[in-house]
């Protein structure tokens, strides 16, 4: 391996590690979220989602690179295990624990997202459960009043 693609590939490693690193630091980020909507602290959902805006950015600006990087070391649109085949075994030794690692947070990131997805959706049905119920009640989900619903909502057009 010449000097430059020496250069690349170090490069190229270093781009999986902070992957790697970043998608761990944003799978936290999710479980702290979801957290926080378990004990009901809505309060911090702003500095959350801050910072998972300004991850959000960084992991875009890190996978154009690793994109770029992969095309120029021959790599161009391999998914990570074709890579690893298609590697000399000095690079496959790197790359095979680094290729893990991000594996391993990136199933965590998606693990994380779903439970704080479905924990914030409950949380959401529970406010507008609570909302409906001090404004007297509301309407069902095929649109008829329900039970407690104000009488002018139960009114219907009708002719007499």
């Amino acid at each position: 391996m010449n000097q430059d693609t020496q250069e690349l590939f170090h490069n190229f490693t270093a781009v999986i590690r902070e992957l790697a690193v970043l998608s761990g630091d944003i799978a936290t980020v999710e479980e702290r979220k979801a957290e926080a909507a378990v004990q009901k602290r809505h309060q911090l959902f702003d500095g959350f989602i801050q910072k998972e805006q300004a991850q959000i950015l960084k992991l875009r600006g890190l996978e154009q690179r690793r994109i770029r990087m992969a095309k120029e070391l021959g790599w161009e649109s391999l998914t990570f295990r074709q890579i690893l085949e298609k590697a000399e075994p000095e690079q496959k030794e790197s790359l095979s624990p680094l290729f893990a690692e991000l594996e391993q947070n990136l199933k965590r990131l998606g693990q994380s997202r779903q439970s704080a997805e479905r924990i914030i959706k409950v949380r959401i049905r529970e406010i507008e459960t609570a909302i409906s119920r001090t404004q007297g009640g509301s309407y069902d989900n095929g649109g008829s009043a329900g039970p407690n619903a104000p009488m002018h909502n139960k009114m219907k057009d009708t002719y007499v």
